[in-house]
């Protein structure tokens, strides 16, 4: 959404499609930014997505991002609709397994477009669900990433422009000037990670990372 495009792809099916991450340059106020677009686990056991190899490609990319300039921001994005036990191991998984609770982490819910009075009042009623559940943020952004049917124009056009901006101020308001970078102790570390070198026009002041889909900002 707020890349501009349709480069980061979306699936449209009941099983997962992909464990890798993808890392896309977004420029917000003039910095340039790393988004590192994710899958989150607990997909269907019977598509592509095989949670073990999501679990240890998503640690060596924590791994690799640490050796070169660290984590800046984690963005968990989610559609609106119930809290989940595997929405709730997601948010362990990466913000205390991987990232040791370091990480600013932001919740991005996307689907809102008929929340009324407005897209924000679904994050008012049931913000306490997930504090209940543990499941504390820095900043949340409720959102229209859907462009809606074609008429004279696109239904939704003004809503995801909203959302775009939404989103991309809470990043700029989020995202650590430092990166936080994973301590990786010699055993674990010949184990599971992995050298993890960005392309030389990948030279980026800040990363972030993103799940449900996650993002990790970098």
């Amino acid at each position: 959404m707020i890349l501009g495009s349709d480069n980061a792809k979306v699936g449209n099916g009941l099983l997962g499609e992909t464990f890798r991450s993808t890392a896309y340059p977004v420029e917000i106020r003039g910095k340039v930014y790393s988004l590192h677009d994710t899958v989150g686990l607990g997909e269907y056991s019977d598509g592509t997505v095989d949670s073990a190899k999501a679990i240890r490609n998503l640690s060596r990319l924590v791994t690799g991002l640490s050796n070169s300039g660290g984590v800046n921001l984690l963005v968990f994005v989610m559609k609106r609709g119930r809290l989940t036990e595997t929405i709730h191991k997601n948010y362990i998984l990466f913000h205390h397994g991987f990232c040791d609770s370091k990480v600013p982490i932001l919740i991005v819910v996307t689907g809102c477009e008929d929340v009324e009075p407005t897209m924000d009042a679904w994050w008012t009623t049931n913000e306490r669900w997930f504090t209940q559940a543990g499941m504390l943020f820095n900043g949340h952004a409720c959102v229209c990433a859907f462009r809606g049917t074609k008429g004279s124009g696109y239904r939704n056009d003004d809503l995801v422009k909203e959302s775009v901006e939404a989103v991309k101020q809470l990043i700029v308001r989020n995202c650590m000037s430092s990166g936080w970078e994973k301590v990786c102790y010699p055993y674990s570390h010949s184990r599971i990670s992995a050298p993890y070198n960005l392309p030389k026009h990948f030279q980026f002041s800040h990363r972030v990372f993103g799940f449900d889909r996650l993002s990790v900002l970098s």
